[in-house]
């Protein structure tokens, strides 16, 4: 079995998400078992993985596999299933009108939340003392059990949390201890495990009790493969297996802070740990040529690199109808990327000031979620320089397929990527692109002058007048869409899977050593 390690899926996919999902379907497609496997705690984790794509059997979840839930089926739980006492009074919630409240004669006893959006389901019931402190919450699985219940202190302070099976069992527990000084900061938590398999187990970090996790899953088969995504989070709960497996750490960005400087450049903080225990690693997966070369002149050959492109296009894909010039929505210039700093967003906007002085019809969408609040900086930027009418951010999309298809340009001006799954997607779709020349992805994606531009780093007079240039040049641009169609092929699902059986291939040798 190969398992991808990650904290948990989100409907906001990451690249490292999209990227997994891909993998799944491309191992699927080949008969070789695959999970991806989670360890964060969800109310709504099965329903988010079947809005993205995928199916139970394709997931499976730390709290899922101690509660043995795994397969429960949805079944619904509404206010109606509540047995409430015959001597209090159930009213509407008078500080939520989709929700209830339980009072006796005296006070409030409950509120009651539903969830959103047909706020049929109940989501928490909130317990109040005598004196209006909340006491407790319970907290309902979207597939319509009690799951979660937290208790609090009279200042409003967590507790402890215990998690419950569909059956109503009692299998996990946290008990957090507060600093002495201050009472609001959590100092450490004790994470326990109840009655698996006949024993109670204790656990000093979530790193510890994920690391079990790992133990107790290599145990259901033999000659598992497991392969860390998320290596900063999860990199040391694989490294400190008990039980024998192959581990491979997956680099999906740039190791190093410093391109120029490749033997001595600190490393991104992501790797470090990993980097730093790299003889415990059964190899590294590295998604271009360029960095798989930079990464074994500074570390030799002793561990095995595999180069393994992140994105995949999939047949179906490859054999859509290409989109024709002219029914692409004329002079719209798109960003796929979650807003962020080292995306460079800011030097975009910049450069397309310049833009729109020449061609006024011009505008650009970004597309992508934000991290923290570089929305709220990117957005007063745009009304600083004026920019209202031209710039326009739409956040994230579940339907992206259908925003490259009507676009005419794919913009990516980022200080560094390790692939970049959006100029692949722009790519599979006919649209031309244009990118900083920067470590590592676009220079492996961009045929320069073919379909595409490459740029000087930074250097946004250079971005504008390429987009000028295109835009301005229809034949040009549409010839430039046509070459992304062919060249997006180099990365089909043929093509990737043997770079993945290369991987498989000495997995296999080294289970049978």
């Amino acid at each position: 079995m190969y398992y991808f390690l990650n904290t948990i899926v989100n409907e906001d996919k990451s690249g490292i998400e999209h990227a997994e999902m891909k993998r799944i379907a491309m191992f699927k497609e080949h008969h070789v078992p695959a999970k991806i496997v989670t360890r964060d705690f969800s109310l709504t984790f099965h329903d988010v993985i079947h809005r993205v794509g995928l199916a139970d059997s394709d997931v499976i979840n730390l709290f899922d596999f101690f509660g043995e839930s795994s397969d429960f089926k949805a079944q619904a739980c509404t206010i109606n299933d509540l047995p409430i006492s015959d001597n209090l009074e159930l009213l509407v919630n008078d500080q939520d009108p989709h929700g209830y409240m339980v009072r006796n004669a005296q006070r409030i006893i409950q509120r009651i939340g539903m969830r959103a959006p047909d706020y049929q389901q109940i989501e928490v019931i909130r317990t109040y003392d005598a004196l209006g402190h909340l006491a407790k919450a319970e907290w309902y699985d979207s597939r319509g059990f009690r799951a979660l219940e937290q208790f609090f202190d009279a200042d409003g302070n967590l507790l402890s949390e215990q998690v419950y099976n569909p059956q109503g069992k009692l299998y996990y527990q946290t008990f957090h201890q507060r600093s002495p000084f201050s009472n609001q900061k959590i100092v450490n938590t004790l994470y326990r495990l109840i009655d698996w398999h006949g024993h109670d187990y204790s656990f000093n970090g979530q790193k510890e009790l994920t690391r079990f996790f790992y133990d107790e899953l290599n145990k259901q088969s033999s000659h598992n493969v497991f392969i860390v995504d998320r290596t900063m989070e999860l990199a040391w709960s694989a490294l400190h297996m008990q039980t024998p497996a192959l581990k491979y750490m997956h680099l999906h960005s740039a190791h190093l802070n410093n391109h120029d400087d490749i033997l001595h450049s600190t490393l991104n903080f992501n790797y470090e740990y990993a980097l730093n225990n790299l003889n415990k690693w059964d190899g590294v997966i590295i998604p271009t040529a360029r960095q798989a070369t930079d990464f074994k002149q500074r570390y030799g050959n002793d561990v095995p690199v595999y180069v393994i492109p992140v994105g995949v296009v999939a047949d179906q894909q490859i054999a859509k109808p290409r989109v024709a010039w002219k029914q692409r929505t004329k002079d719209e210039v798109i960003m796929v990327a979650r807003l962020s700093p080292e995306k460079q967003q800011d030097q975009l906007i910049k450069a397309f000031k310049k833009v729109v002085t020449k061609l006024p019809d011009a505008r650009l969408y970004f597309w992508g979620y934000a991290n923290e609040h570089e929305d709220k900086r990117l957005q007063k930027l745009v009304a600083d320089e004026q920019m209202e009418k031209y710039v326009f951010f739409k956040n994230y999309t579940r339907d992206i397929g259908n925003v490259y298809d009507h676009a005419q340009l794919s913009v990516l001006p980022s200080r560094t990527e390790g692939f970049s799954l959006a100029l692949l997607e722009s790519q599979a779709h006919g649209v031309p692109m244009i990118a900083y020349d920067v470590p590592y992805g676009p220079q492996e994606i961009i045929h320069n002058d073919e379909d595409g531009y490459l740029i000087q780093p930074n250097d946004v007079d250079a971005l504008a007048q390429k987009i000028i240039e295109l835009l301005s040049n229809p034949n040009k641009a549409a010839t430039f869409s046509n070459n992304a169609y062919e060249n997006a092929k180099h990365f089909s699902a043929t093509n990737v899977w043997q770079d993945w059986l290369r991987l498989m291939h000495d997995a296999q040798d080294k289970v049978t050593e």
